[in-house]
């Protein structure tokens, strides 16, 4: 079979067997690019369809399927309750969200702790969710004193499976560290040691780092020294980017949020002022309004109802 130069350009190029069109998202090249502009990267969480949809609609560069769901969407006290099979079930709702934002997603707590090979399969299942999701992100101690979780992402990387590290107050170590504090910000020794832990992180392969709640001078000097993203959460803007929790930047769950949060709007209170206006038009009847809010059926289609209701 002869195939002339002239019939070859009648088919488009490809690269692989099939071809399927996937909606463009962000890649870690992308972000990395941006990185490299100096342009602040932008990272917000979501842990559902709807608040998804907000944060792909908005642009985000990247979307956290954080494990703080658990307090702000499930109601726990804290991240350490949150099972695996729940977590599951939030990011495969975020990914169906239509969108440019990268997706990463936590390893919460006790997904690898007790085993290597079983940290190792639950990070696998994870990406396996979907296929936005891009990097898992694990939150990891001092590298003086955490050698197992430094191992464990040296293992992930080694693997091909992108991490982002996550330093400086570490919720679901929050009972080793005392409680919700600043870190690096006592001690000489403690600065010294959250900067190594940073330059081993990007030694053994992570593509970024985030920083949460140290002194802003130490998150700007880190990464200044690194050559990989930061994302700071308390840390000062001398990050590369930020990351807030969504239900705190939008005010869904009132008025109390932590120091670091620029609340952006009050949800809480748009929302239970639009409930209250609901129940008092339910009440007056003023609500649903004939016309605007209901159906109509023909005039003859009604009587003919009405005598067949009589005659019976």
């Amino acid at each position: 079979m002869n195939i002339t130069k002239r019939s070859l350009c009648a088919f488009p190029m490809r690269f692989y067997s099939t071809v399927k069109n996937i909606a463009k998202y962000n890649t870690i090249q992308d972000i990395r690019n941006k990185y490299l502009a100096g342009t602040p990267l932008s990272m917000c969480t979501a842990h559902d369809f709807i608040t998804a949809t907000w944060v792909n609609k908005a642009n985000c560069d990247l979307l956290l399927v954080g494990d703080s769901l658990a307090m702000t969407s499930l109601g726990y006290d804290s991240t350490i309750t949150l099972s695996l099979n729940e977590f599951k079930y939030h990011v495969s709702s975020v990914c169906r969200a239509e969108g440019s934002s990268m997706v990463v997603v936590d390893m919460p707590f006790g997904t690898f702790e007790s085993d290597m090979s079983k940290g190792l399969k639950n990070a696998i299942d994870i990406m396996k969710l979907h296929s936005k999701v891009t990097s898992v992100k694990v939150e990891v101690g001092l590298y003086s004193t955490d050698k197992y979780t430094m191992k464990y992402i040296e293992e992930l990387c080694s693997r091909g499976i992108p991490v982002m590290a996550h330093i400086g107050l570490t919720p679901q170590k929050v009972h080793s560290l005392g409680g919700y504090k600043v870190q690096a910000n006592k001690s000489l020794l403690q600065m010294q040691e959250l900067f190594e832990t940073a330059k081993q992180l990007q030694k053994i392969g992570c593509w970024s780092i985030l920083i949460e709640c140290v002194p802003h001078k130490m998150a700007q000097f880190m990464t200044s020294k690194l050559s990989i993203p930061t994302i700071g959460i308390g840390a000062g803007n001398g990050t590369s980017g930020q990351v807030l929790v969504i239900s705190d930047l939008l005010g869904m769950q009132g008025e109390s949020v932590p120091k670091f949060v620029k609340q952006t709007v009050n949800m809480a209170d748009i929302a239970t002022q639009g409930l209250k206006e609901y129940i008092a038009n339910v009440e007056d009847r003023t609500f649903p309004e004939k016309g605007p809010h209901t159906f109509k059926v023909k005039d003859e289609l009604w009587s003919e109802f009405l005598s067949s209701v009589n005659e019976k």
